[in-house]
């Protein structure tokens, strides 16, 4: 706490944001009823991003990382995840993209749903958002309650990163713990995997409302972008042909059974539909004709069960 307010560390990881980026760390350092600080982790831009950074560094709290690497968003955010865990006199933690508007509540509204439980209880607090165009709010991305269950998470991703605000509960269990397979965090990112151990082992809140702006333009990283000709070309390809990522919900579920084993034996036992679905034609069909990952994963249920009958979840 400073000055009585709760104090919320911004992770960001920024790349090649010079567009954008001046709106955001002024809607950061907007925030209100919160004493905020900025951590920004550069993945190594070409373009103006860091000189942009560095002015804000002379006026506000901003700690800027610049370690010359490009690693991508998802370890890129991790790294961020772990060097703030220890950071003194910080109470809540929150992923940032480089190009959203938040609005002024953001911060204080996601810190006072979190405070309303246990400070011991790991919670992640997420929402909808308003999709931002051409400066223009075009309403919210989700009408309906997205859902925080486990197998929500394990099929698909619904709720974006950028919304989510953690307690330092859940900082403590993912850093303290060793860190997940390499090949989780490049393919399902940072905020899958957050959200997940949140699921897993604590609490899950999720706002209807929203309080930022999420720009949608043609230079996002991730998150809702158009989708290439040769990118769906690419997801056609690891159908038949077999890569690393090819059994990613599989490696996930495989991790967060071996790196939190304190979780609820309802928890363990969706895991173990996707963790050991290889091990014989009975597991198989035990994930293959689970009503519920059917009716909620990406694919297509036919193309769900094909890829189970061919070891490719």
């Amino acid at each position: 706490m400073i000055d009585g307010m709760p104090t919320v560390a911004v992770l960001m990881s920024t790349y090649n944001g010079e567009k954008y980026i001046r709106d955001q760390l002024d809607s950061i350092f907007s925030q209100e009823n919160v004493s905020v600080k900025l951590i920004v982790r550069d993945d190594g831009s070409s373009d103006g991003t860091v000189g942009i950074v560095k002015e804000y560094v002379e006026k506000y709290p901003v700690e800027l990382i610049l370690d010359g690497e490009n690693v991508r968003p998802g370890e890129s955010f991790m790294r961020l995840v772990y060097q703030s865990a220890e950071m003194p006199d910080v109470d809540y933690y929150a992923f940032a993209d480089q190009d959203d508007i938040w609005l002024p509540d953001k911060l204080r509204t996601a810190v006072d749903a979190i405070a309303e439980g246990e400070a011991s209880i790991p919670t992640l607090y997420s929402s909808n958002q308003y999709i931002f165009v051409d400066g223009e709010n075009r309403g919210l991305r989700h009408s309906e309650p997205q859902r925080t269950d486990l197998i929500s998470h394990m099929t698909k991703n619904t709720i974006a990163g950028c919304t989510f605000v953690f307690n330092k509960a859940l900082v403590r269990l993912v850093t303290e713990t060793n860190r997940p397979d390499p090949r989780v965090i490049k393919s399902r990112l940072h905020d899958s995997w957050m959200m997940l151990v949140a699921i897993a082992c604590g609490r899950v809140i999720y706002d209807e409302q929203s309080r930022m702006l999420y720009r949608i333009h043609s230079e996002n990283v991730v998150g809702i972008k158009k989708i290439s000709f040769v990118s769906r070309l690419k997801k056609l390809k690891r159908f038949f042909v077999k890569s690393e990522e090819a059994n990613i919900r599989l490696i996930t579920a495989k991790e967060l059974l071996r790196l939190f084993p304190q979780m609820g034996d309802d928890k363990k036992q969706i895991l173990k539909l996707y963790a050991e679905y290889q091990n014989s034609w009975k597991s198989k069909k035990a994930l293959a004709f689970n009503k519920d990952i059917r009716e909620n994963c990406t694919e297509n249920p036919i193309v769900f069960t094909l890829k189970v009958l061919t070891n490719f979840v």
